[in-house]
């Protein structure tokens, strides 16, 4: 029975209550996905860049070796050692730290002397055979063996061994050499001959004399060695990278061709993936990051409550209609009865009649009633959406702030819909009386050029101004405030990015014109008849076709007129429009 009882209207609410239930859930779960995805990238890309930095930090903890022996000339074991157990016991992923002296053949036997001296009697110079063992060096013009070594405890086999014998080592130490620049590598350990572990090497170049020579040249005429340092990859990117990962993030790295996994694991369920390269001398790594529901406790669920919200407040508003629809034909059925009692009972004539009359009122004000009742709650969505983005940043919920832009800005355009309506209907009913007082129209055409820079700045709309004379003029400032407001924010809204708009302040026969043109796609000749009519809207180019009430230049039209003024139109010569309106001025009132 109940259901038998609602109105058309009650129906069609109760559907768009349903269908915009499901399109907010639906566009605001997607939002949600997306935004939380976003900032899954930015927290990769941040952790990418300090994986970065701690990179660059090793490379320039290894310069500081090479800077100890160009400051000192000479370097021992035992100022080797104290210099570099201070990194080893901070760094627990260093494998090993070399130092590599370029020794021609005359200081061959020198060195391997004083290494034996040190304690290292089986010291000599080593090279790689053929068949990868370690033999007796040959002689050639030069060497570049691994002289100290830290920890050197089960490595004294390395000690003496001549990296410039392998050929990738050797490429290394030569581009270091020639760029004066710490280089780096990953590659199978070449160093301690472990061809399964992946290792970082990085080579830092050391030179006769103070600083790094200029060119090429003399750094390979002055070049003295290397200080050298192996890494162990897995450790130290657990080392560096752990600290800074949020949970439910999870990193995976890859070397250059994508073979060897570096370090950590592929997830087979993660819910999202983003992969970048990080590229650092001669390393090319990928970093693959995945994520799960505990990163950031997955997408905000806003939208549930939003969309609940939604479908609460229009069932209210179809509620307040289907009762207000109820007394009106109560109401309605009232005054027939007393109608047809009026035509059988003439005696009762005034009485019934007075009971109409009653029965008007009441409806009337039923009907205003009904106004005030639909315009509070569309009132409240703007209170709410306003307290939401004044107080967002304390949610820290970026996503409610753009979707509460959109209620808020639609509760504005409503408002300013009834707002526009009063405004017309004051108007049209002689209600509105003007407060005219002498004032400085230039001073508010700049107030309200203040008010909209930002808007022009937003599409990098230039705004130039040209004031022949200023003029004092008897004006209702709201009013007029009113007509600019219309007309500015229409150049704004019409006009291309980068446009020009240009308000021209003249005199013009007693009377002051201001003239607001734009870049914008015009007004089509068939539509210059309905220009100021009410509700009139017209199709362009631009992207803001569609927005409006349709209202504001009917407003302005009349406002102007009220002051004994003209407002017209005519198409710029830039192909965009150009509105003018002309107010009486005082003849005495011009200022140079």
């Amino acid at each position: 029975v109940f259901l038998k009882r609602l109105t058309y209207t009650t129906w069609g609410l109760l559907v768009l209550a349903i269908t915009l239930t499901f399109v907010t859930l639906n566009n605001v779960k997607k939002e949600n996905e997306y935004d939380w995805t976003q900032q899954f990238e930015q927290e990769g890309s941040k952790n990418a860049r300090i994986l970065e930095e701690q990179l660059e930090s090793i490379g320039r903890e290894l310069m500081g070796i090479a800077s100890l022996f160009m400051a000192s000339k000479t370097v021992t074991r035992s100022g080797f050692k104290a210099y570099t157990s201070s990194l080893l016991e901070k760094n627990d992923f260093i494998k090993s730290l070399q130092w590599i002296p370029r020794v021609r053949q005359d200081q061959r036997p020198a060195l391997e002397a004083m290494a034996q001296e040190d304690g290292f009697t089986n010291f000599k110079f080593t090279a790689l055979s053929k068949n990868l063992k370690i033999i007796t060096a040959p002689p050639k013009n030069e060497y570049f063996p691994i002289y100290y070594m830290q920890p050197h405890s089960g490595n004294e086999s390395l000690l003496g061994f001549d990296i410039s014998t392998q050929p990738i080592l050797l490429n290394l130490m030569n581009q270091a050499r020639d760029s004066g620049e710490t280089v780096a590598a990953s590659t199978v350990d070449l160093v301690h001959q472990d061809q399964k572990t992946m290792v970082m090497l990085f080579f830092s170049p050391f030179y006769e004399g103070e600083g790094i020579p200029k060119t090429v040249e003399d750094r390979k005429r002055l070049f003295l060695g290397i200080a050298l340092g192996s890494y162990q990859i897995r450790d130290m990117i657990k080392q560096m990278i752990n600290p800074y990962i949020v949970p439910g993030m999870f990193l995976t790295v890859f070397d250059e061709d994508r073979k060897n996994e570096l370090y950590g694991n592929l997830k087979v369920d993660a819910l999202i993936k983003k992969e970048m390269a990080l590229q650092f001398s001669q390393i090319r790594w990928f970093l693959v990051w995945q994520g799960s529901l505990e990163f950031q406790q997955g997408p905000n669920r806003l939208h549930n409550w939003l969309s609940a919200a939604v479908l609460v407040l229009i069932v209210f508003i179809a509620v307040i209609f289907q009762i207000l629809s109820s007394r009106a034909r109560r109401i309605e059925n009232e005054v027939h009865l007393r109608t047809n009692e009026l035509k059988k009972l003439k005696n009762e004539l005034e009485e019934k009649n007075l009971s109409l009359h009653e029965s008007i009122k009441v409806k009337n004000e039923l009907l205003g009633m009904a106004s005030h009742d639909l315009r509070n709650p569309l009132t409240s969505i703007q209170g709410y959406s306003g307290f939401l983005l004044k107080k967002g940043g304390a949610l820290n919920e970026d996503t409610r702030t753009d979707f509460l832009k959109i209620i808020n800005s639609a509760s504005s355009n409503i408002l300013e819909l009834l707002n526009d309506l009063l405004s017309l209907s004051a108007i049209e009913s002689g209600q509105l009386v003007l407060n005219l007082q002498p004032g400085n129209l230039r001073a508010l055409i700049e107030e309200r050029i203040r008010l909209y820079t930002h808007l022009a700045m937003e599409k990098n709309i230039h705004l130039e101004i040209n004031y022949q004379e200023t003029t004092v003029v008897s004006f209702d400032t709201p009013r007029i405030g009113q007509v600019l407001d219309n007309l500015l924010t229409n150049a704004i809204k019409f006009s291309p990015v980068g446009g020009i708009i240009q308000i021209v302040v003249e005199s013009d026969k007693g009377h002051i014109r201001v003239t607001i043109t734009d870049e914008g796609p015009g007004i089509r000749s068939e539509d210059l008849d309905d220009l100021f009519k009410p509700f009139k809207k017209f199709n362009s180019d631009s992207t803001e076709k569609g927005k409006g009430t349709g209202l504001g230049l009917a407003i302005a039209k009349k406002m102007i007129e009220l002051h004994n003024g003209t407002l017209t139109f005519k198409p710029s010569k830039n192909q965009g429009a150009s509105f003018s309106f002309k107010l009486p001025a005082n003849p005495s009132s011009f200022q140079p």
